[in-house]
C-alpha cells in the first residue's frame, strides 16, 4: 500500500488506502462518493499523500509509491532512499541488495547504469565506504526523485 486519501467532515472521517492504481480510480470517479457525503454531510478537509511523510516507509513502500520503470530511475531510487532515511551514500552491493528486496530484474551493468546516471548529473563518486566504491546523489537527482514522488511516481 502507498497512497492514503482521507476525507473529512463534522464527525465523519473516511480514509482509502491501496496502491496508486486503486487511489486514482477512486478520485477519478467519485459518484460513489456522492451518497456518502449526502449522508454525512460537507468535506471539511481532503488530505491525499505518499505515506512517506511522517514516517520511514519501508523500501518496498518506497518503490512502490515511485514505480520506477527505466533501472536508472530504479538505481535512483536507491539512492534516495538510502539518503533521504539512512543518511549515507549507496555502493553497488546496496544496489543488488535493493534490487533483489524489490524483486526487480538485475540491470546487465550496473556499472554502465551509474556511469550514465554520472554523465547526466545525477550522482557523483563519492569515495569509499569501508573498501567498497560509493556513490552520492547529487541535487538534480534530489529534485528528480521529489518531483516524482508528488506526481505519485516515476512512470
Amino acid at each position: 500500500m502507498s497512497y492514503r486519501i482521507k476525507l473529512r467532515s463534522t464527525g465523519f472521517e473516511l480514509e482509502i488506502e491501496g496502491d496508486r492504481e486503486f487511489v486514482e480510480s477512486k478520485l477519478a470517479d467519485l459518484s460513489w462518493l456522492e451518497k456518502i457525503l449526502d449522508k454525512a454531510g460537507a468535506v471539511a478537509h481532503v488530505e491525499s499523500r505518499p505515506l512517506t511523510s511522517g514516517r520511514k516507509p519501508s523500501f518496498i513502500e518506497f518503490a512502490s509509491l515511485m514505480n520506477p520503470k527505466r533501472n536508472g530511475e530504479k538505481v535512483l531510487t536507491i539512492a534516495y532512499y538510502l539518503y533521504k532515511w539512512e543518511n549515507r551514500d549507496v555502493t553497488y552491493e546496496d544496489i543488488e541488495q535493493y534490487y533483489r528486496r524489490a524483486r526487480w530484474p538485475m540491470p546487465g551493468n550496473v556499472r554502465d547504469v551509474m556511469s550514465n546516471l554520472i554523465r547526466e548529473g545525477y550522482m557523483e563518486d563519492a569515495g569509499k565506504i569501508g573498501d567498497r566504491k560509493a556513490f552520492r546523489i547529487l541535487q538534480k537527482g534530489i529534485k528528480l526523485i521529489e518531483e516524482a514522488v508528488q506526481r505519485g511516481g516515476a512512470s
